[in-house]
């Protein structure tokens, strides 16, 4: 007995009773049918946004066309699906009054946001059975979503240049003070007024010398004098000499103490001066960012706009008939094979089960 799979004997099968597999193929198209006509059409209305890189002068510019920053821009898809956003256009077209589904589950069921892969597009589909309320919405999102980003980047603009402009009156304060401690530093007694009197002292001092070298050349010049003119005389004179030996040494401390007086200052002035000239730097650096701030204010984010609001759908979305027809009777005629299949291996096994049991029975006989 031979049990092996014979082709030709399966199609044989299959030829013989192709009416069923055409009769649940009919069943099934008719079914698919008449379910895609009595299904409620739906519409899906689709806005598309582009997403314009930062504008020049922005360090991201150069990745404007990089696989890794247009993969980033998935971000903004939280941005389009913001619950707020939806709260609001679903108050708006009363979608919630018309549906009578949860603000969540209407969401899920009504809106799709996708940013096709490799492009700055940005696409937020919207389905209704209403075509016209379908284009609306997705309008709505859509320039919902532009304007969302428009606030964001102008609030972070704002606290950038908040920020800015703190730090520049506190760079401004520091430099008022630093100024203020200079100008008392060197109103009070600056280096050059003990540069002055340093010099002054040291020219009387080479005076009062010179007043003393000459007194002691007078006193050798009194030996031709009488003796009490000679007496009287260098008396008088070592007196003078004297009172200039203390002049001078009275000029030499003055001098050591204004000397040292001079180098404090100095170096008082060179600390106040470094300070100053930090502190004049910061506010310039405070100010000068706190202009670009403001100057490039709008620019540092990338820029949305909608460059398709998206047409009103003349074309139902879904049920799509067709392609309910075609899996339909994909279906049935898989069906089918499947049953006449296994129909032909029970047949085929009880043939080869009977003729034995034929054998037995005639044998007896």
């Amino acid at each position: 007995m031979n049990d092996s799979f014979d082709v030709f004997e399966y199609f044989e099968f299959l030829r013989d009773r192709w009416k069923f597999a055409a009769f649940a193929c009919a069943i099934a198209i008719f079914a698919a049918l008449a379910t895609g006509l009595l299904l409620p059409k739906r519409y899906t209305a689709t806005a598309t946004i582009l997403i314009d890189p930062p504008a020049a002068g922005d360090a991201r510019i150069a990745t404007a066309v990089s696989t890794v920053y247009l993969e980033s821009l998935k971000t903004y898809e939280l941005l389009a699906t913001n619950d707020q956003l939806w709260t609001r256009a679903a108050g708006q077209f009363h979608l919630r009054e018309q549906y009578g589904l949860p603000i969540e589950s209407l969401k899920r069921s009504v809106l799709k946001v996708d940013k096709l892969r490799d492009t700055r597009a940005l696409q937020i589909s919207v389905t209704l059975p209403d075509p016209k309320i379908a284009q609306a919405l997705a309008q709505f999102l859509a320039e919902g979503t532009v304007e969302l980003s428009r606030f964001g980047g102008r609030e972070a603009d704002e606290a950038m240049i908040e920020d800015a402009a703190k730090e520049a009156e506190s760079m401004k304060v520091s430099l008022n003070e630093a100024e203020t401690a200079w100008r008392k530093a060197a109103g009070a007694r600056s280096t050059e007024a003990l540069r002055s009197e340093l010099s002054e002292d040291s020219y009387l001092k080479s005076r009062v010398e010179e007043q003393l070298l000459e007194e002691q050349t007078d006193v050798a010049g009194f030996k031709n004098d009488p003796p009490d003119q000679v007496r009287r005389d260098a008396d008088a004179s070592r007196a003078r000499a004297e009172l200039l030996r203390r002049r001078i040494g009275e000029l030499t401390r003055s001098m050591d103490e204004k000397s040292k007086a001079l180098a404090q200052q100095s170096a008082r002035e060179e600390d106040l001066k470094a300070v100053l000239t930090a502190a004049r730097a910061s506010y310039d650096a405070a100010s000068r960012r706190l202009a670009d701030l403001r100057s490039s204010r709008g620019t540092r984010t990338e820029w949305l706009r909608v460059v398709d609001p998206g047409i009103v759908p003349q074309q139902p979305s879904s049920p799509n008939v067709p392609l309910i027809l075609i899996g339909a009777a994909s279906l049935a005629i898989f069906g089918s094979l499947l049953y006449l299949t296994i129909s032909f291996s029970l047949t085929r096994g009880r043939r080869h089960y009977d003729a034995p049991l034929r054998i037995a029975t005639h044998g007896d006989d």
